[in-house]
């Protein structure tokens, strides 16, 4: 199978859910045989868990570094300041953010 033909054939089954990973499969199946597939389902799954692994840590380091001082600070300015807890905390969270942000 060829690239055109594997483009023709991909184009006519993407309308389905699994067309498009069928006809991945068939071609790196066709060319590269059952050790190539293997490869490929390998390659797959290690990207998947990379990406899963990156927004974990995003998720935490925005609960850590953003949620939880924004909270904090936003709890003691309420003493000090005569604004409520609702007006200081979208504040707060915008400098956590870009603090984070620029954090990297």
């Amino acid at each position: 199978m060829s690239i055109p033909e594997l483009m023709q054939t991909t184009l006519t089954q993407i309308t389905q859910p699994g067309g498009l990973f069928d006809s991945a499969k068939n071609y790196v199946e066709h060319e590269f045989g059952t050790a190539g597939l293997i490869a490929a389902a390998i390659l797959l799954v290690s990207i998947a868990g990379l990406l899963l692994s990156k927004a974990v840590k995003v998720s935490f380091d925005i609960v850590r570094y953003v949620a939880v001082p924004s909270v904090a600070i936003t709890f003691v300015a309420t003493y000090f300041l005569p604004f409520s807890f609702v007006y200081i905390l979208p504040v707060t969270v915008a400098f956590f953010s870009i603090f984070l942000i620029v954090r990297g």
